[in-house]
């Protein structure tokens, strides 16, 4: 269905919102991770991509999605601005359509939040429709708003200003998480950037999204780790 890699897209003008990333800030010594939809994620070595949001599945476990295309399954996971709290996570399964991954988290090492920065999410809501304004949370451009210049059954295509590592942000509307960031549009090339870079700037690619319920119901559909899942 959607592609998945990573950043660029047509020069298309329209007004963006944009706020200053504000996530969680490590204290020295800290040895649990505060994570929640819109906190930046390290995933094996060094690969940097972003929480779609923090909940429990039908089991009771602590669990967590982001982009499929940020790493493969085993990939152990940390909080960016947690260090110290070493591996908290592991990426347990990922689909390539959807370009979802699904985490579990050690709930000893994590304190999951519902609200990172100018994010909140409470609730899980349909795909937005044509001219709605949707808005992502990303580790690298942080929140961001834009307008959805067409949606489907699985994805949508969305003006918010997003970049590299912004992979897997949660795309809201009020406090309802409606998708998850997959990749820009168009791709950059070595001579061009067609991804955002700042979000005064409207000139640059729009954003493909993963429509969450979409997603949810995938894993329902699995009935595995992450089924049944519910936002904090």
């Amino acid at each position: 269905m959607l592609g998945f890699r990573r950043w660029a897209v047509p020069a298309v003008m329209v007004a963006m919102a944009g706020l200053p990333a504000a996530q969680a800030q490590a204290a020295p010594g800290d040895t649990e991770a505060a994570l929640g939809g819109g906190s930046g994620i390290v995933l094996g070595r060094s690969t940097k991509c972003t929480l779609t949001t923090i909940g429990n599945d039908a089991a009771g476990r602590l669990v967590g999605f982001t982009a499929g295309h940020c790493a493969e399954s085993g990939t152990p996971v940390r909080g960016e601005q947690f260090p110290d709290a070493g591996v908290v996570g592991v990426m347990r399964d990922s689909d390539n359509d959807l370009d979802y991954g699904v985490i579990e988290f050690d709930p000893a090492k994590v304190t999951p939040l519902r609200t990172v920065g100018a994010t909140t999410i409470t609730e899980i809501g349909a795909a937005p429709t044509a001219l709605d304004v949707a808005c992502q949370n990303g580790r690298t451009i942080g929140f961001a708003c834009g307008i959805v210049w067409s949606a489907g059954p699985g994805g949508f295509i969305d003006q918010a200003c997003s970049s590299y590592g912004d992979s897997g942000g949660p795309l809201t509307v009020g406090n309802r998480l409606v998708g998850l960031v997959s990749r820009a549009l168009i791709n950059d090339t070595l001579g061009m950037r067609f991804s955002c870079t700042n979000s005064a700037n409207p000139l640059h690619s729009p954003v493909v999204a993963v429509s969450f319920d979409a997603i949810r119901a995938d894993a329902d559909a699995h009935g595995g780790l992450g089924a049944g899942f519910q936002p904090i």
